[in-house]
């Protein structure tokens, strides 16, 4: 059965005179912030990836991939439906249900709705035909120009399937649109971190007037966006896939707030390093916390000192960590330790040049002090 609501850094990163409207656009960007935090709690990371994307939805045509939200959570009652609920006050043609299927879905996208898809853990439980019909058309979606072909009478009808989609799931999505998302794991929040209750009334009211001021700066200022997004340079520190997936919201944020593009990269970071698998994604957290706690002008440090720095971070303190550990957290990135020289004496360390590839590939550019707080305080 289908349930349904609603109607189908300091450094700017490229060069050009943007409109004079983006001043008042980064007023809009906190806005969205401050309304999505005043009803769910997220990762820290997630509330302006979330803001971002919101926007992202009222200018689809301005990219040429469109990065999937996945909302994830262990357990039930975890806030996923809540966020699907706040996205559709603020979404440009917002759909909000469960238990589609495949005929309705690709007839439903024609109109480039942002599909706030409920329950879709079914998905990879199921292997009935019509499940992985609809996992096909969705993973269809995720470029520009895509079409499904469907025989009608005599002839092929292709119907575009690109828009905007998020997708709210208990555990994992399937692995195909895992791969198309940014995704968000969502946690049972803590007693203290209060929220306002969700009363769709007047938050629908609060909501419109952010929704409208999107809509006008976006049909105002979308060929700025393309530009934005055509000029971007690369994003080395993530994969090709994940790179394309954050590309549009970098883009969004070039030109909205280029002053928290770094902030933009420390949460790329950390939400990229969710797709993971355990073990890679505590290799990414590892080289992150290596380099908050190397001092600026140290060419080396011993193994001992470099483990005693580690364990004094929150996220390492259940962790006994060897010497023999950290070499072998660490090799995967290329990195062994060595005997180094520190003033008169040598011993067994590590040299800061061999972190700099994976460093650079794996966490972007060199930490600043804001994002060294930031991971403290993660």
């Amino acid at each position: 059965m289908t349930t349904q609501r609603g109607s189908a850094s300091a450094d700017p990163l490229i060069s050009y005179s943007k409109p004079d409207a983006a001043s008042e656009a980064s007023i809009k960007l906190a806005d969205l912030e401050i309304f999505v935090r005043r009803f769910v709690v997220l990762p820290e990371a997630a509330y302006l990836p979330v803001a971002l994307w919101v926007l992202l939805t009222y200018c689809p045509n301005a990219f040429d991939c469109m990065p999937y939200l996945g909302i994830q959570s262990p357990v039930k009652r975890s806030g996923k439906t809540r966020l699907l609920e706040v996205l559709e006050l603020l979404c440009r043609r917002p759909w909000i249900g469960t238990s589609v299927t495949a005929p309705t879905l690709f007839r439903m996208m024609k109109e480039q709705p942002t599909l706030l898809l409920d329950e879709v853990e079914v998905l990879k439980r199921a292997r009935s035909e019509s499940a992985l019909a609809v996992t096909s058309v969705l993973n269809a979606g995720h470029r520009k120009g895509a079409t499904v072909p469907r025989c009608e009478g005599a002839g092929v009808v292709f119907y575009p399937v690109y828009c905007p989609k998020a997708f709210a799931t208990i555990h994992e999505l399937p692995d195909t649109l895992q791969d198309r998302s940014i995704i968000i794991k969502m946690e049972r929040k803590q007693s203290g971190l209060g929220v306002e209750r969700f009363l769709l009334s007047t938050a629908h009211l609060q909501a419109s007037l952010i929704a409208n001021s999107i809509a006008q700066w976006v049909k105002e200022n979308e060929a700025a966006v393309r530009l934005t997004y055509e000029s971007l340079p690369d994003i080395p520190f993530l994969s090709d896939r994940d790179a394309d997936l954050w590309r549009p919201l970098f883009a969004l944020c070039e030109l909205l707030a280029p002053e928290r593009i770094d902030e933009l990269r420390w949460c790329a970071r950390r939400l990229s390093s969710c797709k993971a698998g355990t073990e890679e994604a505590l290799g990414v957290t590892l080289l992150e916390s290596i380099r908050s706690v190397w001092t600026n002008g140290e060419s080396a440090i011993a193994t001992a000192d470099l483990l005693e720095r580690i364990a004094k971070l929150k996220q390492w303190h259940s962790v006994q960590m060897t010497p023999r550990m950290l070499g072998q957290w660490l090799r995967p990135f290329e990195v062994s330790p060595r005997q180094v020289r520190l003033g008169e004496t040598t011993c067994k360390g590590y040299a800061r040049e061999s972190f700099r590839t994976a460093w650079a590939r794996f966490l972007g550019t060199e930490e600043t002090d804001d994002e060294e707080e930031m991971l403290e305080a993660a």
